[in-house]
């Protein structure tokens, strides 16, 4: 594939976890990618790594619209875009703040809506795909993850409508719901290295695949999900999760 003809792709949340391998991924598949990040060493070393690296907060709209010119100045067109972009915090219901939901809002929720939006012009002109991100605990949710849950039932109900609404533009909109996946999404909240390593372990025993999933487990259904091989998939919410929908109680 020449550069002239090369796809491109736009990744949230692209410089760690799943939406690193995310962007990994694509390169090696022949695109040109794009990540989206907070933190410059990160953006650096993906910059290193061949991509566009972009300084953007998915949580502030301004800031997605302000990637979009930079995005298409650079590249001129869009054929994919994956928004891994996530944050969760564990509140129970009596310690719920207002601030730590909106944050969760804000970026998981809002954002997603916000850079399909800003981005969907793009999208039109190349009739690309857009790949969206719930969890499963969306449908299987745990003690003190109410307010992320909502978030990514958000995130479903929306891919489902913008589908719909997307198909007679060639559009395609699917989202992925994986259950535990090893990223930075807990740790970055606070939670201990050891502590979140463990808990891998743990869960990992209940799994009926005896395993939680790795980054690159997500990336290649992403890969998928944005080539032609999936031209006439649309509107679904496809649960990656090793079968842990079907019950936890296995232990190895």
């Amino acid at each position: 594939m020449t550069a002239s003809k090369a796809r491109t792709a736009l990744i949230t949340g692209g410089t760690a976890g799943i939406g690193r391998a995310i962007a990994l991924a694509l390169l090696r598949d022949g695109f040109r990618v794009a990540v989206l990040g907070r933190r410059p060493e990160p953006l650096a070393e993906m910059k290193r790594r061949g991509c566009m690296a972009i300084a953007a907060d998915v949580g502030d709209p301004a800031s997605i619209d302000q990637a979009r010119v930079t995005l298409e100045a650079e590249f001129g067109a869009l054929d994919a875009l994956v928004n891994a972009a996530g944050m969760i915090a564990r509140q129970k219901i009596g310690d719920t703040t207002l601030d730590v939901t909106a944050a969760q809002i804000a970026i998981n929720l809002t954002g997603t809506i916000w850079c399909c939006t800003s981005f969907f012009p793009l999208l039109v002109r190349t009739k690309g795909a857009i790949v969206n991100f719930s969890s499963a605990l969306a449908t299987r949710p745990a003690v003190g993850t109410s307010v992320y849950a909502a978030t990514k039932g958000g995130v479903e109900a929306y891919t489902r409508a913008l589908a719909f609404e997307s198909g007679p533009s060639g559009v395609r909109v699917n989202a992925i719901a994986p259950s535990l996946v090893r990223s930075e999404i807990w740790t970055s909240t606070g939670m201990a290295q050891t502590s979140y390593d463990a808990m891998l372990v743990e869960r990992g025993r209940e799994y009926p695949l005896g395993r939680t999933g790795e980054p690159e487990d997500v990336a290649e259904l992403a890969s998928f999900l944005v080539s032609p091989r999936a031209a006439w998939m649309t509107g679904a919410v496809i649960p990656l999760d090793g079968g842990s929908r079907l019950g936890l109680h296995i232990k190895r």
